[in-house]
């Protein structure tokens, strides 16, 4: 068994290289740098879509502020039994007058 080993090592070592190391550690930094450059992209677009949803959310606060405000300000009638209720079927069938 070990000489059988050791007869295939030794024709794997006679049979020679079937690819080439010329350029290979070229290769290795040069994928090293693109992974290094990716990362640091990824880092800013995080930070731009971490500004771009901040704002967003800025905007729709302030926008739901107002128009709560808004409706806060309107008189509400809470009276069942009131004669212009805003949810009555003659409302919502005819429209309002």
């Amino acid at each position: 068994m070990q000489d059988d080993v050791n007869e295939r090592l030794a024709g794997l070592a006679a049979s020679g290289s079937d690819r080439s190391m010329a350029g290979f550690e070229a290769g290795v930094m040069r994928s090293i740098t693109e992974r290094r450059e990716a990362a640091r992209l990824s880092r800013i677009s995080f930070a731009y879509r971490a500004a771009t949803v901040s704002a967003a959310l800025a905007i729709g606060v302030t926008a739901g502020g107002f128009a709560a405000a808004t409706a806060a300000t309107q008189p509400q009638e809470v009276n069942p039994f009131s004669v212009s209720t805003h949810l009555a079927p003659s409302n919502l069938l005819e429209g309002r007058r």
